[in-house]
């Protein structure tokens, strides 16, 4: 088949072999030859480098043919990209475009950066063929396409390159301020960019009279007629901003940050709306500005005897700006027409308040203003914002704000709703009076939203902890009125006002029970009869049985307590904050002018993450009742809340803490769908899952289990236990549905039993009586005929979820996968019957050398397995990676399709139990280590 190819290849790119009249459509269809001869990974290197010498050749042969020297030009690059060892061939061959006609000298330039993305060596082999004076000529070409391209090629050399090899930093800097006053304003766009990433790239090393010299452009550009162009001017100032405050070097820069930051002012009243965008984006990260300039923004009138002063850099004597240019600057902002600008104004207006107490103060009122706003993502941001100035002590609210703030918990928006409660948590509240006037809030709020009172309980016991002599005074008045009422017959624990201020009330005492001696026996008495509704609310905060130990101890209620004094203080205590500290994370990422965290507390912060994280997954261990009882409302919910603050805890987890959360989310789902396959097959009615519906479902389990087994390394023996007790459970809950008990199947549970029995003898793991009745009963299926039925029902009810230590210390094996050049818009070309080579780039992490890994793709019930050769990826055991391109044979003779590629991880054989021999691929079973992505495919001769 190779050879056939190669020798049609060659016809078709003879010049003497076809007629002027078919040559265009001959020479096109050699190129797809060319390319399915490359792709293929049985191809041999002398085919490859045939295939390529011939295409150089054919460059010259066809000359006059422009389409086929652009579409021979950009296969060449991928050959070369492809396979280096024809690097240097190729780029002789191109080498002579780049000085030809500008379509052309373009298209070279396209290989030029296809061989360069292609790897880490991949601009060596460009920088060979690139001078700086063929560079120069090529940014002073006459062609838009040749400038843009050859921008584009230097721009990619610094980010891949780790520093410039093709050009040294100053010529670069030379060109791309050469190339921001040109004529079109998108290549001004990426010279400015270009300008940009070289800044970040060369950091302190800068040389001050180049990032002056940077900084001058960049100011002139702020009047550019392009806004796009005066967009990216205002983030290269805010850049050169980072270096003279880096390049300081202990000297006073705090008169050219000033000098910025009213030009970025300045930019805020720009009539583009993203100009505007950018500059409040860049004002929220000027550092070291004085207060009287923050002020300043936030007032329409010049304040204090600096007005009409100058602030004139020594160095800039020709920019003379008026500090009033920054006057109500922060006002306009929040007066914007555009929800967008309004958004990111608010933002800005938070990450300044950190560094004044002042300014905080005043930007209040502002802020205040904005919780009225019609858009909800201003509203959103808003709280946001305050959220933040409460995290670092900068929050101060008076009565006046507080009415406006309490009338977003009555706001449409749940998310909002939630945002507000967010922020009472945290709030510091002067007197009893506001303190009085939050709590009527929250009542309100719990009247109007029922649904919304676990979030409610949540926000009104910490409001209550954090004011303890408030909520005490509470607690005095509410047991007066529990005397009272009874004996009129008018309480009723339903009532919502009732059941908050027990809420509150018992707050006070948490963790510190000297304060118990100021509540009234009496609400502990009524607060034990809510039980149920407090702990669901403070799940993550207090223990159950602790809670009702507490209540009734104080009650002086008889109670079996089995926790002693110092069980119990150390089960009752603050919450760990979670969300708090993943904000209070990212802002110290983003802000570098809070000291970084020592190792010490970073440990920490992993420690309190972790145990969050145990008490989530012990919360699911809990539901196994419900589950059994088909509660599936109240089951799906805690479920998702779960899942919730799993995800919002991985956005700041990294290390060990990441691979912890990926298990603990991974575990959840799976509980998650055993609960809904159990709620199915329990239903009385069949109709409401189909069985294909069921099927899929089932097929779901297995994978996040195969996920849970063989993509974590490191578990410990209990959870590896576990595990394998949830998929013997598994197993037979899928019996009981299909009845299908095949010797596959028998062999599955034998394999899991016999893995249980061995944990179980090598450490102090007991058979559950589910495993052992399960064992006692495959036992006696494989001794009797195989007409001996297993009794399902009783097998499942036997079943418990344990409650088990959930460890860490174990790392994730994960994958991404990316098809590149390549959408629904840019689809790749192929010739139905012939491969198709597909470029990806894939990384890998955590992926030891013994691993088998697998490229699997899928076009309707076709499936191909390419085995991935680890020796290809760059990098180590923790983090590798590579751009690959892999062929796929099974091109349908269709006008296009779409294929479904993943990865996948090959179980260890030990652990084999069965798979279909005829497929190919893998002989063990499998698990996705990423999420399928689709690859987009157009037939040529159809299109």
């Amino acid at each position: 088949m190779e050879r056939l190819l190669l020798e049609r290849f060659h016809l078709h790119l003879s010049p003497t072999s076809s007629s002027s009249s078919s040559s265009p459509l001959r020479l096109t269809r050699s190129l797809a030859i060319a390319r399915a001869l490359m792709a293929n990974r049985d191809s041999s290197d002398t085919t490859r480098r045939s295939t390529a010498d011939a295409l150089v050749r054919a460059l010259a042969d066809h000359g006059s043919d422009a389409s086929f020297l652009r579409g021979a030009l950009y296969f060449l690059g991928e050959a070369a990209a492809l396979h280096p060892s024809l690097a240097p061939a190729v780029l002789s061959a191109v080498r002579s475009f780049l000085d030809g006609p500008d379509r052309l000298a373009a298209d070279a330039l396209a290989a030029l950066a296809a061989i360069a993305r292609s790897s880490s060596m991949g601009f060596s082999f460009v920088a060979s063929v690139l001078d700086g004076d063929l560079v120069l000529s090529l940014v002073r070409s006459s062609s838009v396409a040749v400038r843009s391209r050859i921008l584009d090629l230097l721009v990619s050399s610094i980010y891949k390159s780790r520093g410039s090899v093709i050009l040294g930093h100053n010529c670069l800097f030379r060109v791309f301020l050469a190339l921001t006053v040109d004529l079109y304003p998108s290549l001004r766009i990426a010279a400015i960019n270009g300008l940009i990433a070289l800044c970040k790239e060369i950091g302190a090393d800068a040389d001050s009279l180049i990032v002056r010299c940077c900084y001058n452009r960049a100011v002139e550009l702020l009047k550019d007629e392009d806004e796009l162009v005066r967009s990216a001017a205002v983030r290269l100032v805010s850049s050169c901003r980072e270096l003279f405050r880096v390049g300081a070097k202990g000297t006073d820069s705090s008169e050219q940050t000033e000098l910025i930051f009213v030009q970025l002012c300045s930019m805020a009243r720009d009539m583009s709306k993203q100009v505007r965008i950018e500059a409040f984006d860049a004002l929220g990260n000027v550092k070291e500005v004085s207060e009287s300039a923050l002020l300043q923004s936030l007032s329409k009138k010049v304040l204090g005897n600096r007005s009409g002063s100058k602030i004139v850099s020594k160095c800039e004597k020709e920019t003379k700006l008026s500090f009033s240019r920054a006057a109500g600057t922060f006002i306009h902002g929040i007066e914007d027409e555009h929800h967008e600008v309004r958004a990111i104004t608010c933002k800005s207006l938070g990450m300044l308040a950190i560094f004044s107490v002042r300014f905080a103060d005043e930007a209040l009122s502002l802020l205040m203003d904005m919780l009225n706003d019609d858009a909800e993502v201003v509203r959103l941001q808003t709280l946001e914002t305050i959220f933040l100035m409460a995290t670092y002590d900068h929050l101060k609210v008076q009565e006046k704000h507080m009415h406006m703030f309490l009338g977003l918990l009555a706001d449409i928006s749940a998310l909002v709703r939630t945002a507000a409660r967010k922020s009472l948590r945290l709030m510091k509240l002067p007197n009893l009076e506001i303190f009085k006037l939050v709590i009527d809030g929250l009542i309100t709020n719990l009247e109007t939203n029922p649904e919304e009172e676990e979030d409610i309980f949540y926000v009104l016991f910490f409001v209550g902890k954090n004011h303890r002599k408030f909520s005490a005074k509470l607690a005095k008045d509410l047991a007066k009125e529990l005397q009272i009422k009874p004996s009129s017959g008018e309480m009723t624990l339903d009532n919502p006002r009732i059941s908050a201020m027990l809420v509150v009330s018992i707050s006070s005492s948490f963790p510190d029970k000297k304060y118990t001696c100021d509540i009234p026996a009496v609400i502990f008495s009524y607060a034990a009869t809510l039980l149920g509704r407090i702990s669901c609310a403070l799940q993550d905060v207090i223990h159950r049985d602790a809670l009702l130990a507490y209540l009734c101890r104080y009650s002086g209620m008889p109670f079996l307590d089995k926790t002693s004094d110092s069980k119990e203080a150390g089960e009752i205590c603050s919450p760990p904050n979670q969300n708090e500290a993943s904000d209070c994370c990212k802002v110290t990422v983003s802000d570098s002018h809070e000291p970084q965290h020592s190792k010490e507390k970073e440990e920490h912060l992993s420690e309190e993450l972790m145990q969050s994280v145990e008490v989530i997954l012990k919360t699911v261990g809990q539901t196994w009742p419900l589950v059994k009882a088909c509660r599936a409302y109240e089951v799906q919910r805690i479920f998702r809340t779960c899942k919730e603050e799993l995800e919002m805890l991985a956005q700041s987890a990294s290390g060990p803490a990441s691979a912890f959360l990926d298990f603990a989310l991974q575990y959840v789902q799976v509980i998650q769908l055993v609960a809904e396959f159990w709620e199915q097959i329990q239903a009385k009615s069949s109709h409401s899952f189909g069985m294909v519906a069921l099927e899929i479902l089932v097929e779901k389990i297995d994978m996040s289990l195969k996920r849970l087994t063989y993509c974590f390394r490191g578990l410990h023996s209990e959870i590896e236990f576990h595990i394998l007790e949830l998929s013997l459970f598994a197993t037979i809950l899928r019996l009981s549905k299909f009845g299908i008990f095949s010797d596959s199947v028998l062999k599955k549970l034998q394999k899991i039993i016999s893995r249980l029995e061995f944990l179980s003898s090598e450490g102090s793991i007991m058979l559950s009586d589910f495993s052992k009745e399960v064992s006692k009963a495959v036992s006696e299926r494989r001794m009797n005929s195989a007409s001996q039925q297993i009794n399902h029902c009783n097998l499942l009810d036997l079943f418990d979820l344990r409650q088990i230590t959930f460890y860490g210390g174990f790392k994730s094996i994960k994958g991404e996968l990316r098809a590149l050049d390549n959408n629904s818009e840019n689809p790749l070309l192929y010739i139905s019957g012939l491969p198709v080579g597909i470029r990806y780039h894939i990384t890998l992490c955590n992926v030891s050398n013994n691993d088998r890994l697998w490229l699997r793709m899928v076009v309707g019930e076709s499936i191909e397995y390419v085995f991935l050769d680890l020796g290809q990826f760059g990098g180590n055991d923790d983090e590798r990676s590579c751009t690959i391109v892999l062929p796929f044979y099974a091109t349908p003779n269709a006008s296009s399709f779409v294929l479904r590629a993943c990865l996948c991880i090959e179980c260890p054989s030990e652990n084999m139990i069965y798979w279909k021999e005829n497929q190919g691929g893998p002989k063990g079973e499998i698990a996705l280590l990423f999420e399928e992505c689709d690859v987009y495919f157009a037939n040529i001769g159809k299109r």
